[in-house]
């Protein structure tokens, strides 16, 4: 049997948690029944040469301008091509350039992260999701959100996120070091200026703690000016996007996800894998994964507060730290294994193609 052509398009693959299942999911899927390329509308990055060194098919379209005809040309060839079986299309932005494009491939789409992380679903973006073949969310939640802007459709699937591999077991430290790692685009949607006024209030006590914010973004220059105003602005480290949290995660005490907006669930589950204690927004994305008081801490978006008392807690017991890890950790690897999402991954897009 000649195996089924995928072709994934999104819309950039540039430190966002669709970029990071694309990353996770090309390479697991493409096999002998399973043919996979890649489409990227965006211009090349770290995440594109990953995938293909880990010998997956990728095509930088190099869409760099609000408006670019030559990237609808090349789309357009690149259809014709790779004559793909299913299109898994990952985010609205790349949704509208195919509908744009090849308005007839929408039926043998594949839809995943089909809302925006925050506010409402654009009445033309309803319109382009009521003729696809098929939308995937990550969570319940997502599913909720969906039916709740009027995405109410027989074939709206939950397919669970994948994490690569299991990850190694946490290294410790001394016992008077710590760091936190806080993760998200520098902007104001994210809650970085509320971490960092949280930090402040962190390190008063934990004199010795260290905040490293791991993201790129626009507002990185005045988020660096807020911390040079902290009495000890040596302890807050910009170390940029990463491609990949491992290293950072491996000696980490607690990991930081405060956004203000409904995303985060990648870095979450990353970073209980590694078995950290992470304290997040109790947004749905993250409260889908993180059991409050079990496998970590949810608090109100903003809540610079409870941030700094819920880390000031975890920092004063280890024993609940160690509990709080291990748990974490024990639910990603019981809910999340990569073999059950590429499975589920498999039989949608045979559905799709048939």
């Amino acid at each position: 049997m000649d195996p089924v052509r995928i072709l994934h398009i999104i819309d950039s693959l540039d430190y966002n948690g669709s970029a990071a299942q694309l990353r996770i999911l090309g390479p697991a899927l493409n096999d002998d029944d399973v043919s996979v390329e890649i489409g990227c509308l965006g211009p090349e990055t770290p995440w594109l040469r990953n995938l293909r060194d880990a010998g997956v098919v990728v095509h930088s379209l190099g869409w760099t301008r609000w408006f670019d005809p030559s990237v609808l040309w090349n789309l357009r060839s690149l259809l014709r091509e790779s004559a793909p079986d299913v299109i898994h299309v990952w985010r609205l932005p790349a949704l509208r350039t195919l509908a744009a494009v090849a308005s007839n491939w929408l039926p043998r789409v594949v839809m995943s992260a089909p809302l925006p992380i925050s506010g409402v679903l654009a009445w033309w973006d309803k319109r382009l999701l009521e003729r696809v073949g098929l939308v995937a969310v990550a969570g319940e939640s997502d599913r909720q959100r969906c039916l709740q802007q009027g995405v109410a459709r027989p074939d709206l699937r939950v397919v669970p996120p994948a994490l690569q591999k299991r990850c190694q077991e946490p290294l410790s430290k001394g016992p008077d070091t710590f760091s936190i790692t806080c993760v998200g685009p520098l902007d104001r949607e994210h809650g970085i200026r509320e971490a960092i006024w949280a930090f402040d209030f962190v390190r008063y006590v934990f004199p010795h703690v260290m905040l490293r914010i791991v993201g790129g973004g626009p507002q990185r220059a005045m988020f660096e000016t807020l911390t040079r105003g902290m009495q000890s602005p040596d302890s807050v480290q910009f170390v940029g996007p990463r491609t990949d949290l491992s290293d950072l995660f491996g000696d980490d005490t607690i990991v930081w996800i405060p956004s203000k907006a409904n995303c985060g669930r990648q870095t979450a589950l990353q970073a209980m894998a590694h078995g950290k204690a992470v304290i997040a927004s109790n947004v749905p994305a993250l409260g889908d994964l993180i059991d409050d008081g079990g496998t970590g801490f949810l608090i109100a978006p903003g809540d610079v507060i409870q941030l700094a008392r819920r880390t000031s807690m975890l920092l004063k017991d280890s024993d609940l730290r160690d509990r709080i890890g291990a748990a974490a950790r024990a639910k990603v690897e019981r809910q999340f294994p990569l073999t059950q999402t590429v499975a589920q991954w498999r039989e949608l897009y045979r559905r799709v193609a048939a």
